[in-house]
């Protein structure tokens, strides 16, 4: 039986008056009434509020968190106060003149008159705030958080009084000279405990987002900051330390107790999911949280987005007109009375019911109570998460995401992905390094939930709008701090990794169908790895969680997603399929881009896991690809801007570079510079010259074809152009590289020959250097390390010979070696066997290396300081070596950094030796540029280059 919905009766109605025609006689057109007196009505009742669903939910139960984006407060503050202490030290000027700047906006007489008010209204505010603030967090019951702003101001007063003793007692004096304020004649250091207390109060206490008193209170609290520097009680770093401080240990604080989750649960989650407009009975966490169980949940939200009209007239319309004569009408008092909905009389057998006096859209009233969450104790949780796992929609899925199985009312399933803002700054973090890492080729992701979710939506759109085949959005809601995306479910879904190696060729056929419709329309996937790539119970490919995605992609993340869809497959059919695969969707061109992007910085973590297990699959793809496209490159290109090693040499040699700036003499610099001889500079230019020519020899007698020495020579001249933007030794290789292939030269073995001059050059490198270390002993100016770094070096020694000891040490060297040999090896045998050019090739590097070391000893010369040739070889050969391992480009920077280090261990005054190792650079790196540019042009002219 259907209740009809009938408009509600009113004395108008009955009447015979229309509602209609005195409408607009009393009142406005947005519902406020017209000037006049409105008569006085009793209040309607509240009715009940109405449960419109009973869902059944099995999650795990909201607990403290520890947020990522936490640490990067503290990580900022710690930062930031770092940054005002070398601020104080080196801008002291500065500082004192903003500070300056912000006091005479007062006159002298008038901040005189102000400082007693201004006194005051801190002392108010420093008193009020820590009240204010603890009472509301008491009454509204978190008594965690009160307690956490106890502490942050306890532990902000200690860190303040703390951080003032040290710098009393151990703080240079150019610090001191930079916080140090004059108050009532006395002269001390501006760092205020009270101002970090209230930093860590307000801190610890919560969120500025999520708590207007502790907003208003930050807002307070930089207002009094403000006065306290205007009326020169601290000093402008010295106000800002104070807070910084307060507010690392505030910060400490919630990461040691953690945070109140504030996430979509229970309630939230069930009223989200109805806003998006599913009727969820069954809510069931796929992904893993830990000790989940079952509840009932309860709620009155309507399903859909509705409005709520929140202008509310003045008071009822006035009826001006006289009143109708009501005689006869039956009822007429109750229904001018306070409720004008007179209760149904009930039907008759077989008569239908009489029409429901609810307002539209309103479920019927009942008396339990609504939007409540119990547990359902009587639900065997284990069968529940049972039946709603699926390893393919959890396992190796992003961590950021909770991931839930949903069944409506009409016991149709969806997916529910949640995106969390604790979770997505830890994902952000992640994609920041990646982006600062990686060039061009990192997921986009954003620090903020919403637009997170919105490129998600976007990129869903996108994909299902040109034919890719990826789970539909049915639905999208907000909660709290976080967002819920509602897709279609892929049922019997198997990831990509879980089909084995027996995976039909009509599958990969459609993973590469998949990809080309996608790159057809300017979209990549960037994270195109098992655990995105699932096959249904019809053998259907589909591509999920394109919120990595890129729209209007480039031309370098469509590659990046050929090559990482090659690799996985590969590390699941193996290389062979895998390449027939590809070879049957793919063009030439395309085949041949794979190539150089077939690295392990752009491919998924699985699928470099899943490489691991399987050796040198990339290898093994490369020269795959190379034997079906032999104008292939197969050197990997240069994707990554730094690796962990860079960063590692770039602090070393940034300290190196402070330690040696600190001992330069400017005056000795400048004194060497005016003796300096410009004949011995002349002749390190020629041994600079020199060495272009041993390079040459180098790989004229390594070479499998006939070569030019005049040709090779003005190749490696060329290559000093190249220098200038790759680090030391790239830039060369890849110039030769070049050179070999336009002479005919498969790619394979340019990039084996390419390999063994550098192994060669690496070898003579480490003879001459044993070679003269054995010659020279103890007749050199070089002084032996301390007992103590000797023992530290045999230390190392031991342990590296230890190490080598371990299987899986063993293993991950030989991985990283393996590639090298097996191109280099066979060129190794074939060089052996021609005495002549092994003699040629040694000859040349030779001619190189001491090249170097007589335009280094010239450089030195021409100050008019001398080094046995052995001690300069050696200071020249060891620095170089050590300034080259920090690639940067040309190696700029750290190379003349070790050459001036190695001459001040061998004796030479630190002006001296700044100035020559300037000297040698300008003569072998910066000099040949201008030649080399115009070379470089010539040979690409003529199709050398």
């Amino acid at each position: 039986m259907t209740d009809a919905v009938l408009p509600d009766a009113s004395a108008d109605d009955l009447s015979g008056t229309s509602p209609a025609s005195t409408a607009s006689d009393r009142t406005s057109p947005v519902g406020i009434p017209r000037i006049g007196l409105a008569p006085v009505t009793a209040p309607t009742p509240r009715p009940t509020p109405a449960v419109r669903s009973h869902t059944l939910l099995v999650d795990s139960q909201p607990r403290r968190l520890r947020r990522a984006e936490d640490l990067l407060d503290l990580v900022l503050a710690v930062v930031g106060a770092l940054a005002t202490i070398v601020l104080a030290i080196y801008a002291h000027e500065t500082t004192t003149g903003v500070t300056q700047d912000v006091q005479n906006v007062l006159t002298t007489v008038l901040r005189q008159i102000l400082v007693l008010p201004l006194q005051a209204v801190e002392g108010l505010a420093t008193f009020l705030i820590p009240v204010t603030v603890l009472l509301t967090r008491l009454f509204q019951g978190s008594w965690r958080s009160a307690l956490q702003g106890a502490l942050g101001a306890l532990g902000g007063w200690f860190a303040g009084l703390f951080i003032y003793q040290m710098l009393v007692t151990w703080a240079p004096e150019a610090l001191v000279a930079g916080l140090t304020v004059t108050a009532s004649g006395t002269a001390q250091i501006g760092v205020s405990a009270i101002f970090a207390a209230l930093a860590g109060l307000l801190t610890g206490a919560g969120d500025r987002r999520t708590s207007t008193t502790v907003r208003v209170a930050w807002g307070v609290v930089w207002v009094i900051v403000g006065l306290t520097v205007l009326r020169s009680a601290l000093t402008l770093p010295g106000a800002l330390l104070s807070v910084l401080i307060g507010r690392a240990v505030g910060i400490l604080v919630r990461l040691a107790l953690g945070v109140d989750d504030r996430r979509a649960h229970g309630v939230a989650l069930i009223r989200a999911l109805r806003r998006a407009g599913v009727d969820a009975v069954r809510v069931v966490r796929m992904d893993p949280a830990p000790d989940p169980r079952a509840w009932t949940v309860t709620t009155d939200a309507p399903l859909g987005y509705t409005e709520r009209v929140r202008e509310t007239p003045l008071a009822a319309p006035v009826d001006l007109s006289p009143p109708p004569d009501t005689a006869g009408t039956p009822d007429a008092d109750a229904a001018v009375g306070p409720s004008a909905h007179p209760a149904p009389a009930p039907a008759a057998e077989g008569e239908a019911a009489p029409p429901s006096s609810r307002p539209p859209h309103q479920a019927p009233i009942h008396t339990e109570s609504a939007n409540t969450i119990a547990p359902a104790d009587d639900v065997e949780t284990a069968a529940a998460l049972a039946e709603a796992h699926s390893s393919a929609l959890t396992e190796g899925r992003p961590s950021v995401h909770r991931v839930y199985a949903v069944w409506d009312s009409q016991g149709v399933r969806r997916d529910v992905t949640v995106l969390d803002a604790d979770r997505q700054v830890a994902g952000f973090l992640a994609g920041l390094w990646d982006r600062v890492r990686v060039r061009g080729l990192s997921p986009t992701r954003d620090l903020s939930v919403r637009p997170a979710a919105e490129h998600a939506v976007l990129m869903t759109l996108e994909a299902r709008r040109v034919g890719v085949r990826t789970p539909a959005l049915l639905g999208l809601a907000e909660a709290q701090e976080s967002v819920i995306l509602v897709t279609e479910h892929v049922a019997d879904a198997r990831s990509f990794d879980a089909l084995g190696s027996d995976v039909p060729e009509a599958v990969l056929d459609q993973l590469w169908e998949q990809v080309a419709a996608a790159h057809a329309s300017g979209l990549a996937h960037r994270e195109l790895d098992g655990s995105h790539v699932v096959v249904d119970a019809r053998e259907q490919v589909w591509l999920l969680d394109w919120d990595s995605g890129e729209t209007a992609s480039n031309e370098i993340s469509r590659r990046v997603d050929l090559a990482q869809a090659l690799a996985l497959i590969a590390s699941a059919v193996g290389v062979e399929r895998a390449i027939a695969s590809a070879s049957r969707a793919l063009s030439t061109q395309q085949l041949a881009s794979i190539a150089p992007m077939l690295q392990k910085v752009v491919l998924p973590d699985s699928t470099r896991q899943a490489m691991g297990r399987r050796g040198t699959v990339l290898q093994e793809l490369r020269d795959a690809l190379v034997a079906l496209t032999p104008t292939a490159h197969a050197e990997p290109a240069r994707l990554t801007r730094f690796s962990t090693r860079t960063v590692i040499m770039a602090v070393v040699a940034l300290a190196a570079l402070w330690t040696l700036l600190a001992r330069m003499n400017l005056e000795q610099i400048s004194e060497a510079v005016r003796q300096a001889n410009a004949w011995w500079i002349l002749a390190a230019l020629i041994f600079s010259l020199a060495t272009y020519v041993g390079a040459g020899l180098a790989l004229v007698a390594f070479s499998p074809v006939r070569l030019g020495v005049l040709r090779s020579t003005e190749v490696h001249l060329a290559s000093s152009v190249v220098s200038l933007v790759a680090p030391a030794g790239v830039g060369g290789a890849a110039i030769n590289l070049r050179f070999l292939a336009r002479k005919g030269v498969p790619t394979a073995i340019g990039v084996a020959t390419v390999a063994l001059v550098q192994v060669v050059q690496f070898a003579v490198t480490v003879l001459l250097l044993v070679l003269l270390a054995a010659l020279t002993g103890r007749s050199t100016g070089l002084t032996l390390p301390s007992g103590w770094i000797m023992l530290a070096a045999v230390v190392l020694v031991a342990a590296v010979a230890a190490a080598l000891l371990i299987p899986r040490v063993r293993s991950f060297l030989w991985d990283k070696i393996e590639p090298t040999y097996r191109q280099v090896w066979p060129r190794v045998v074939w060089i052996l066997s021609n005495p002549r050019r092994l003699a040629l090739g040694v000859g040349g590097t030779l001619l190189l290396s001491l090249s170097y070391v007589l335009a280094f000893g010239a450089s030195l010369w021409a100050f008019g300081y001398t080094l046995p040739f052995s001690v300069l070889a050696i200071t020249y050969l060891a620095s170089n070596t050590v300034g080259s391992v920090v690639p940067s480009p040309g190696g700029i920077g750290p190379v003349e950094i070790a050459l001036t280090a190695g001459l001040v261990a061998s004796g030479i005054p630190s002006g001296v030796a700044l100035s020559a190792a300037i000297v040698y650079r300008l003569v072998t790196f910066w000099i040949p540029i201008p030649v080399g540019w115009l070379s470089l042009q010539r040979l690409q002219r003529e199709g050398d280059l």
